[in-house]
């Protein structure tokens, strides 16, 4: 975010520092399309200064003819969604200089041009370009407007689905029978399902995760990574591993039967009895690994790990916390679904915790077991759970 005006010797300063992430230096013969491109970069990133009348150099050369209604021309007609930006003349080296700010965008993503024409820029540190399609994809995906797990998988196509699970949901309806039923009328349904999409009518994926085939042909980030290790280490030795793979439920279960089978007891000696030390349900576990399947960011190339240690079980789910939320707000129950259509999913076959009581489930359990409370972490692009079993801090964690 950045400030509102600058004085004469804020923008001295401003100028000697160069260009950077929240600045822009424009000689008065730049374009309307050269100074919407910057302010589209700036509104899809953090906000940002344009001064016209500096050229690259640093050099002030004065704003030439550019006046409010101008740049305000610019912003309303070559800027989609049209935005309002502030302008300040200042001067500076004893020329006059225009100023230009925008703040953080709040209707993501903003373009330049419209129809087939529209091109959608992004800063990178001191420079603006043209945004790739995954920072396209991210970019919306920011602004709400798309529901990330209903966004068309391109690659796929509808013979990618399972047919005999896509017509699980339809069971119940009376008014379905999926033998009676055209081509056509079988896209429509699946359309309205959401497993289609309505554009490509080829799967979502959602509907790819869920109902398909190998939803890794297409979607080869979307792994649950299971290593076990002997220790409370990371070493090179592994007890186990398994890359698992399949549909979102499938993995969900058979992640957390790797866990299970790689939880080490150990027990103690009371009397003439032996009592086993406590450990997370298989419950607990299938909660916390079904969250990270179904909140996790798909859009970056990278498995959710399922870590098992002597100690303790990590689960690290790529993608940061949607919206907002915090780890503190992650522990008292607040919730905010990246993917609402996978949480639906799992929701209905009893996966996930329908009321999105899962951590505080967690919290809950490892009271009365009385195990140390889970860690709820959110280190740089990713979500960490880790439920800890004999109190300690781990030098591998």
């Amino acid at each position: 975010m950045v400030a509102a005006a600058l004085t004469p010797g804020d923008l001295a300063a401003l100028i000697a520092g160069g260009e950077d992430s929240f600045t822009e230096f424009k000689s008065a013969e730049t374009t309307p399309k050269d100074l919407a491109k910057e302010l589209c970069a700036f509104l899809n990133a953090d906000g940002g200064r344009v001064l016209i009348g500096v050229e690259d150099d640093q050099t002030v050369t004065g704003m030439g003819g550019w006046e409010e209604e101008k740049v305000m021309n610019v912003a309303r007609h070559l800027i989609d969604p049209p935005v309002a930006p502030s302008w300040q003349r200042s001067t500076a080296a004893g020329q006059e200089v225009g100023i230009v700010t925008v703040v953080l965008g709040r209707e993501k993503p903003y373009s330049v041009g419209g129809g087939e024409g529209k091109r959608y820029f992004v800063r990178v540190g001191s420079t603006s370009r043209e945004a790739s399609r995954l920072e396209l994809i991210r970019l919306t995906q920011a602004s709400g407007a798309v529901q990330p797990d209903l966004r068309p998988i391109l690659s796929a196509s509808p013979e990618d689905l399972d047919e005999e699970a896509v017509q699980q949901p339809f069971e119940n309806r009376r008014t379905v029978v999926w033998s009676d039923l055209s081509d056509v009328e079988r896209v429509r349904l699946l359309t309205q399902a959401e497993i289609l999409h309505p554009d490509t009518e080829g799967p979502t994926l959602g509907g790819l995760l869920c109902f398909g085939r190998a939803p890794q042909e297409h979607l080869p980030q979307a792994l649950v990574q299971c290593v076990a290790y002997p220790t409370a280490d990371i070493t090179r030795e592994l007890i186990d591993q398994d890359p698992v793979a399949g549909r979102i439920d499938a993995q969900v279960e058979r992640a957390a039967n790797f866990v299970m089978k790689n939880l080490r007891f150990s027990s103690t000696v009371v009397g003439v009895h032996r009592a086993e030390e406590p450990r997370p349900s298989v419950e607990t576990v299938r909660e916390v690994i079904a969250n990270a399947v179904a909140h996790r960011d798909y859009s970056i190339a990278g498995p959710v790990q399922v870590r098992v240690f002597s100690d303790r079980l990590e689960v690290m789910s790529p993608g940061t916390l949607p919206n907002g939320v915090t780890p503190e707000a992650m522990r008292i129950g607040v919730s905010v679904h990246r993917n609402p259509f996978l949480v639906e999913f799992l929701r209905g076959r009893q996966i996930i915790d329908a009321l999105g009581r899962g951590v505080v489930l967690l919290i809950e359990e490892a009271a009365e077991l009385g195990l140390p409370d889970p860690e709820i972490r959110a280190p740089e692009g990713f979500v960490e759970i880790i439920v800890r079993w004999d109190g300690s801090t781990s030098a591998g964690g």
